[in-house]
């Protein structure tokens, strides 16, 4: 039954994001250089039946998603999973799980920041330009967008993402007609088993891929730590925890399959975007640089993403206690973390400084480094979320208003999956760092990332923590800064 909205609930709803601001930002935040760009990476693995690694992943994402839409309809918070981690394995796995999630968005923004200095410079008007400098501006941007509001950054990350979706559709249907012979001459395809067969690298090719298109899926998480900002977070974050994670599957799957369609799967890399190489191939030159400004918009959506998925998560620990106090305060009007921003906003553009001093290695870095706190949250989700029913009990667990179904078989798939997306690609022998070969190497840096934070939460994050509670005991103040419209549940 509708109910009337008075005037100060007006502007609660003016400043909060709406279900389709929601899906947009995960979109965003999910359809970026990890599929843009290292899909290429992908195919030279796994060749055509990189189409079936991404239908798995899919399927997986879909089923995390739907682990964490459960688990959001318990308590609606920024710190989203890390709160669940913390409160069914305890106060380290909590920190580890919410700060390993920042270190992802930090670093997969660096990341995207380097990239999209990369394609501008590529441009003949912005030749010469550093990719630094490029990158500077354009994440001064975002921050900037993220500290005038939610709402204005919802839609403008809501304009950003529409353009990327409709750049895929192009693509596809492009590549499809190219296919059938329709707009240009039938290349059929031949492309699928000509060079090698369907499955030209064997299982092994597939195992390899696993992490690189895994990567690509990641970010739809993000949708939970939007809770305290939605309208009505108990009706818009599981339907677009749901919706997105359906959505970018299906986009990954049909894009996939378009750019094996048309590219030999052995001219596929990613020293170049292979959305540019099918419109090269097929001879379009005005979508070649329509596509190539798809991907440079598809990367500052990600970027704006990163920004704002890296600031709640570093206010939501910082209530928590981890960190000082001051790191979660609000801004009194605009209702924004103005300190997480910023913070995050400068430890960003560090990063992309990894790429003046080390251009080579720099995206390799700190892609690995992001690959770990994604997966690293999906592993903890559906593990959280058995712990959360063994918690409850079964007479609670059958009262909740949802469930999801197939359990623990469900969850339990899920975790496998990720733990073969983490080990499968460390027996590939693929360029990385240090004499550690590609596949190793997210496993390497986070374990070594693991160590120092978890030495840091023992030293000094647990007095933080500690001291938090006490003054909060002591001052009876049970009271809590929170976000837009919607309060802890």
């Amino acid at each position: 039954m509708a109910t009337a909205v008075g005037v100060s609930d007006q502007k609660e709803l003016r400043s909060a994001l709406h279900v389709r601001h929601i899906i947009m930002l995960a979109v965003g935040g999910t359809i970026a250089s990890g599929f843009m760009l290292a899909s290429g990476g992908a195919i030279a693995l796994a060749g055509p039946a990189v189409i079936i690694v991404y239908l798995l992943a899919g399927l997986v994402c879909v089923g995390v998603m739907t682990c964490l839409a459960e688990l959001s309809l318990q308590k609606f918070t920024a710190g989203a999973f890390a709160v669940y981690a913390q409160e069914t394995m305890g106060h380290l796995m909590g920190f580890l799980t919410g700060w390993n999630y920042w270190l992802a968005w930090a670093a997969g923004t660096s990341g995207e920041a380097v990239a999209i200095g990369t394609y501008v410079t590529s441009l003949s008007p912005f030749h010469g330009y550093p990719v630094w400098l490029v990158a500077l501006v354009i994440l001064v941007l975002d921050v900037a967008v993220n500290l005038i509001g939610v709402l204005m950054m919802g839609n403008y990350e809501f304009t950003l993402s529409t353009f990327k979706l409709i750049g895929l559709a192009v693509l596809i249907i492009v590549a499809v007609g190219a296919a059938l012979g329709i707009g240009s001459s039938g290349i059929g395809t031949t492309n699928l088993t000509n060079h090698g067969g369907f499955l030209p690298t064997g299982v092994s090719g597939i195992l390899q891929s696993f992490l690189l298109v895994f990567f690509a899926y990641t970010g739809v998480e993000m949708v939970s730590v939007t809770a305290e900002e939605s309208v009505d977070p108990a009706r818009d974050v599981p339907r677009a925890l749901i919706g997105t994670a359906a959505l970018v599957s299906v986009t990954f799957i049909l894009a996939a399959l378009a750019l094996v369609l048309i590219v030999p799967w052995q001219k596929a890399g990613t020293l170049s975007s292979p959305l540019v190489n099918v419109m090269d191939t097929l001879h379009h030159p005005a979508l070649s640089v329509f596509m190539t400004i798809v991907v440079i918009a598809g990367s500052v959506s990600a970027l704006d993403c990163g920004v704002y998925g890296a600031s709640r998560m570093l206010f939501a620990l910082a209530r928590e206690g981890y960190f000082p106090k001051r790191v979660a305060t609000i801004h009194a009007t605009r209702k924004v973390p103005t300190l997480a921003i910023l913070v995050s906003g400068a430890l960003m553009f560090l990063g992309v400084l990894l790429d003046v001093l080390s251009p080579n290695y720099a995206y390799v870095f700190l892609g690995s480094l992001a690959t770990l706190g994604f997966l690293w949250a999906w592993a903890i989700i559906p593990v959280s979320l058995i712990l959360y029913r063994v918690k409850l009990g079964a007479e609670r667990v059958a009262a909740l208003p949802w469930k999801i179904p197939f359990y623990p078989v469900l969850p339990v798939a899920c975790i496998i999956a990720v733990a073969v997306a983490i080990i499968g690609p460390i027996f590939q022998n693929t360029p990385g760092l240090f004499g550690i070969n590609g596949g190793a190497l997210p496993v390497v840096a986070g374990a070594i990332w693991m160590a120092v934070w978890a030495l840091y939460y023992l030293t000094v994050g647990r007095r933080f923590k500690h001291g938090h509670e006490y003054r909060a005991q002591t001052a009876q103040d049970a009271t809590v800064p929170t976000m837009g419209r919607s309060k802890q549940r």
